[in-house]
C-alpha cells in the first residue's frame, strides 16, 4: 500500500491502521500496521501480508463467482482500512479523526496460490469520514 500526502502545508500522523481483507463480504484476515508520520509532499510504502486464516462460507451465488474467478486466476478482494489520524499544521496538532477506506482489489493468483505481481493493477480507494 502506498500512503501519499500531496499537501504542502500539513503533515499526517497515522497513529493506528487496521486492515481487514474480505472475500464476498466475509473477513478472512486482519493486520495492524505500525503507525508513522507522513510529512509534506511525501509518500510511504507499507507492506502487509494477508493469509486465509478463517473459513469463508460461500452461498450458491458466491460459489459460482468463486468458480469463475478461479478460472480467470483473478480474485476480487475487498480491503477495508480503519485509521486513526491527526494532522500537523505548523506546531499544532489536530484531534484524532477516524476515516474509513475501502479498496476493491483484483488479485491475480496462480494455481499454486502465488500472487502474479506482473498482472497486479494499482487501485485507488474510496474513503468516508
Amino acid at each position: 500500500m502506498t500512503f501519499r500526502n500531496p499537501n504542502r502545508r500539513l503533515g499526517i500522523y497515522y497513529d493506528k491502521i487496521e486492515a481487514n481483507a474480505m472475500y464476498h463480504g466475509q473477513r478472512f484476515s486482519s493486520a495492524e500496521v505500525q503507525g508513522f508520520y507522513l510529512g509534506h509532499k511525501k509518500e510511504n510504502n507499507v507492506s502487509v501480508a494477508f493469509k486465509g486464516e478463517q473459513l469463508v462460507v460461500l452461498g450458491s451465488g458466491d460459489k459460482s463467482k468463486y468458480d469463475s474467478e478461479k478460472v480467470d486466476d483473478v480474485y476480487y478482494i475487498d480491503l477495508k482500512l480503519r485509521l486513526k489520524i491527526r494532522f500537523k499544521v505548523w506546531f499544532a496538532k489536530t484531534p484524532k479523526f477516524t476515516p474509513k477506506f475501502e479498496c476493491d482489489l483484483k488479485v491475480p493468483l496462480s494455481s499454486k496460490g502465488k500472487v502474479l505481481s506482473t498482472n497486479f493493477e494499482r487501485t485507488k480507494c474510496d474513503f468516508d469520514w
